[in-house]
């Protein structure tokens, strides 16, 4: 066990990223109001919890005070375990000066009769700290000489330095001369981590502050001889590596704290007497401190590890993240923290929207090893539903935050004001990042089950999904029985936190039909709703439709609700209902703004609609008849848009493989259907085949195609395909490598992020991630560059392939 890896404070890991911001007055997480260095209540607090400090009264610890010598040795014998022999010790006399009314008589003489190896000794001489030789060389602590002791003066860093040398076992012949004498008890201390972090001369008086840190360095220094920390091998603690710290919870109104903890995917929660705790050690690895009787203590940072704190800020996708401005990648197996459980990215990316905390781990070899999301926590404590209509200028959570009013709000994902609250939202109080989150989501539906029971469940049944329920929606959910009408009011991660009747507040869940028969639908909601297991919500069940109703059904958008167990019920949204015409330089809609945390979908005929971005929408407007779905928020700004072939980044690009269909006049059974596939960088020899009943592909024609939700014996249909136009003649130069942009006769077209490059000449394709890294590798290649294009510039149109000889 490698007990000297400490970092310089229990928050380095933060300022390893560079983004720790410290608060003024108190710092997080210490007992003491009165210390504002965070490394420095970090250590007062652990020496709190083993004993050996209790502070000046009234919760001040005056760390910029001196320490006396007699106070000193009252903290060295504590940290020893050794307190219970003190009162023997008060009626001796030792030192002249410490005489029967001296306060510190008792610490002061056991002190001096302690040895290095933590027995009592002889105390016939009374030498000096200072290295005289004499009988009692070993012992802990020394007089200054002619029989005193000089308790009350204040103690220097060389004398505190040389007697926690030998606590930790090193005797006199363990210390080299030097031009002074501690100048040997210095060196020995830099070498074994007892002074990391503190550089003041031997004959510096030393701070209570300092003292404490100093102390600290202690617990996790190695025992002379030994590959354990004093912790470990003197008091019968523990640490315990690779554990990442994942709440410290605090209950209001009891004020007893709860701390979560992960080793591997195992979490536990060990006892703490901690009242507060850094709220940049949430999400960090290191070893965990535990006092002899399991209690936690800290967490050490990983020295090795390097943790980057980041708030979303932008795209978020299957394999990355985005936050100020800079693309970071996640790939989609990546372990993720999320109210303390164990999943991966690719079950809680779409979870992921502005101004969401992410804390991440890089490992020593510069890999992401792990994401942990800062979340509220799961006791009722930190759920909140605005029962009563909020009057606009005072926040009815602001009691989540435990008299903090230096929150930060959100609602639905973006900055709020208290002007956004409505009755029936839900909070959440995030305590490490100190948000209050609110959310508005809802769903309607019939109570289908509950689990243990209808009188105090913690899981219910809807829409065919098992949903956690809060404690705090049990009372809600007690006038209602399976069977009923209920809307559900859930957290921003899918909790149920309260209940209502469905004519006092309902949802407009909006979904895409994936699949539908006559007696069995799959619906797949636009925003992404998470069950008790944590994973995407799709609804099943009866849509009570005929074959054909059916049929027509797929790839539909519409509201989800539901009447009987087992049934769903199926209500298609249309573009009808949008007019005007979206400014997508001011971000409006017929002159109604769009939500600053707006998610847009686009999709190709009854396709699957796929998310996509403002940097993905090149034309300066959209007219209404290509707006299939617009749903407005609280405020009535432009939450939801569900856009019709707006962008051309839902198709396959690359030159056709047509395989006509074949019928055999003699057999009816004997036939195939037409199908087309493309060919491109990522399928070389041609990708899925969809069923077309197009005659005008052609095999090795450039063209783009779309897979529709629809089937026809287990295989997909063509939902739409495009003719790309083609330019030849086009030189390397007319491209802007900074806008991405590409001169094709008198027009600008941007390149696609995901254009395909082939070199004729070789018969291969480009090869990179990205497709602006296959553009320039094309453009290395040849100055003469043949593109081709999908639709002008102005309906959206980009360059989608090239081929260079």
């Amino acid at each position: 066990m490698n007990c000297k890896r400490i970092l310089a404070g229990a928050i380095a890991a933060a300022t390893l990223a560079g983004l720790l911001v410290l608060p003024v007055g108190a710092a997080d997480g210490s007992a003491f109001h009165d210390i504002s260095d965070a490394d420095t209540a970090e250590a007062a607090e652990i020496l709190r919890l083993l004993g050996v400090v209790d502070g000046t009264g009234g919760g001040s610890f005056r760390p910029s005070a001196t320490l006396s010598r007699a106070e000193f040795c009252k903290m060295a014998v504590d940290v020893m375990g050794k307190g219970d022999l003190e009162p023997a010790q008060r009626n001796r006399t030792i030192f002249l000066d410490v005489g029967p009314k001296h306060w510190a008589r008792g610490y002061v003489n056991l002190a001096s009769s302690l040895t290095t190896s933590g027995e009592l000794a002889d105390t016939s001489s009374t030498s000096s700290d200072k290295g005289e030789s004499a009988p009692a060389a070993d012992r802990l602590i020394l007089g200054v000489g002619n029989g005193t002791f000089e308790p009350d003066r204040a103690i220097t860093y060389g004398e505190a330095v040389a007697i926690l040398t030998r606590v930790l076992g090193y005797t006199t012949s363990d210390i080299a001369t030097g031009s002074t004498w501690y100048d040997g008890y210095l060196s020995v201390a830099g070498e074994n981590g007892l002074t990391q972090g503190l550089g003041l001369k031997g004959n510096s008086t030393l701070t209570r502050g300092e003292a404490a840190e100093l102390f600290r360095n202690l617990l996790f220094t190695d025992v002379k001889g030994s590959e354990e920390c004093y912790l470990v091998q003197k008091l019968g603690g523990t640490l315990t590596e690779d554990t990442v710290l994942l709440s410290l919870d605090k209950n209001q109104s009891s004020g007893s704290t709860t701390v979560t903890v992960a080793n591997g995917l195992d979490t536990r929660s060990p006892k703490t007497q901690r009242t507060e705790l850094s709220s940049s050690l949430l999400g960090v690895r290191g070893e965990m401190a535990q006092d002899k009787n399991g209690n936690f203590l800290t967490l050490r940072p990983n020295e090795d590890d390097s943790v980057r704190r980041v708030t979303v800020s932008g795209t978020v996708d299957a394999n990355y993240i985005t936050a100020g401005g800079e693309k970071i990648t996640i790939l989609p197996e990546t372990p993720v923290w999320k109210n303390g459980e164990a999943t991966t990215f690719e079950k809680v990316w779409s979870y992921l929207y502005n101004g969401t905390p992410t804390t991440l781990c890089y490992g020593p070899s510069g890999k992401l090893d792990y994401v942990y999301l800062s979340s509220a926590s799961q006791s009722s404590d930190s759920v909140m539903v605005a029962r009563t209509k909020p009057n606009g200028t005072t926040n009815p959570f602001s009691s989540l935050a435990g008299g903090r009013t230096d929150y930060q709000l959100y609602k639905n994902g973006v900055p709020a004001t208290v002007a956004d609250l409505r009755q029936y939202d839900v909070a959440t109080y995030d305590s490490g990042a100190n948000i209050i989150r609110v959310t508005d989501l809802r769903l309607t539906g019939l109570y289908e089950n509950a689990y243990p029971n209808p009188t105090a469940p913690s899981k219910l049944t809807m829409l065919g999904q098992e949903f956690t329920v809060l404690p705090g929606a049990v009372a809600d959910l007690a006038p209602f029985r399976p069977g009923d009408q209920v809307t559900l009011l859930f957290t921003s991660d899918g909790r149920v936190a309260g209940a209502l009747d469905p004519s006092l507040a309902r949802s407009t869940t909006v979904g895409v039909v994936e699949k539908c028969s006559a007696s069995s639908a799959e619906v797949k909601p636009l925003l992404d709703l998470f069950n008790a297991k944590g994973e995407k919500v799709v609804f099943t069940g009866d849509p009570g439709l005929n074959e054909a109703s059916a049929d027509k059904m797929v790839g539909q958008l519409v509201t989800i609700s539901s009447g009987k167990q087992g049934k769903l019920s199926l209500t298609r949204l249309g573009g009808g209902s949008v007019s005007g015409t979206l400014n997508v330089a001011s971000r409006t809609l017929n002159d109604v703004p769009l939500s600053e945390n707006v998610r847009m979908f686009e999709r190709v005929g009854n396709s699957e609609p796929h998310e996509i971005t403002f940097d993905q929408l090149t034309r300066t407007s959209v007219p209404s008849s290509k707006i299939l779905y617009a749903g407005k928020d609280y405020a009535g700004k432009y939450n939801i848009l569900v856009f019709d072939d707006v962008t051309g980044d839902q198709y396959d690009y690359g030159f056709a493989k047509y395989t006509p269909g074949r019928h055999n006049p003699d057999d009816p059974w004997d036939f195939s259907n037409a199908s087309i596939t493309v060919k491109n960088g990522a399928q070389p020899q041609g990708g899925t085949e969809l069923i077309t009943g197009s005659a005008d592909l052609r095999t090795d024609d450039a063209v783009g195609i779309a897979a529709s939700l629809e089937t026809q014996g287990g295989q997909q249909k063509l939902a739409a395909s495009i003719s790309l136009q083609s330019a030849s003649g086009i030189r390397r130069a007319a491209y802007d490598p900074d806008s991405h942009m590409l001169k094709v006769g008198d027009s600008l077209y941007p390149v696609s992020q995901k254009v395909w490059c082939y070199n004729k000449t070789t018969g291969h394709w480009f090869e990179a991630d990205t497709g602006y890294e296959r553009f320039e590798l094309a453009r290395a290649y040849s100055d003469d560059l043949t593109v081709y294009y999908d639709k002008s510039p102005e309906q959206g149109g980009k360059i989608r392939l090239v081929v260079v000889e």
